[in-house]
């Protein structure tokens, strides 16, 4: 993107995880987030470990939305998922068995660390991915995220959103 300052070269994962990852923190401080009945129960193959992890983590698997029960010593079944993820493509198989591994992993004692430690890990799944396609649309609202967003220049691990060439940079 060309402005005023130069070129503006952005990253779209980037910038859209930061928008996606504010959107859910916005929306978990309100309430748990909106949750869809899953009329056949999705089965998920996962860690012995991230197994018996669901038992203690069931405040988080609440405000995220999300109803698991273990259905054996390495597979959970996924009775509601959040709408949010539906709504972007992220299956429960995709999702469901980084989240068990990460609460397994990092336990859940603060609960606000956890909490935005699985945000971040929902926004990163949601964003587009660097090389998917967009519309002018799709594009001219994102870049209008980046000027609204808390924090938009960085994606919620740190990385920048974009790069900023000058224009003075060009002309050399």
């Amino acid at each position: 993107v060309e402005d005023s300052e130069g070129l503006l070269v952005v990253d779209q994962h980037a910038l859209h995880e930061r928008a996606m990852f504010e959107e859910l923190k916005a929306r978990i401080a309100a309430a748990p987030l909106e949750t869809q009945r899953m009329l056949v129960p999705a089965t998920v193959e996962t860690d012995p470990r991230a197994v018996e992890a669901i038992a203690d983590a069931g405040p988080l698997l609440e405000r995220l939305g999300i109803e698991l029960g273990a259905v054996g010593p390495r597979a959970v079944a996924v009775h509601s998922y959040p709408t949010f993820l539906l709504g972007r493509g992220v299956e429960p198989a995709q999702f469901v068995p980084g989240l068990l591994a990460r609460i397994a992993e990092e336990g859940h004692a603060d609960f606000e660390a956890a909490l935005h430690s699985v945000l971040d890990m929902m926004a990163c799944k949601a964003a587009v991915k660097a090389g998917d396609r967009l519309t002018s649309t799709e594009i001219d609202a994102l870049l209008d995220l980046r000027e609204r967003i808390e924090r938009g220049t960085a994606c919620p691990h740190g990385r920048p959103t974009a790069l900023r060439t000058t224009m003075r940079d060009l002309e050399r």
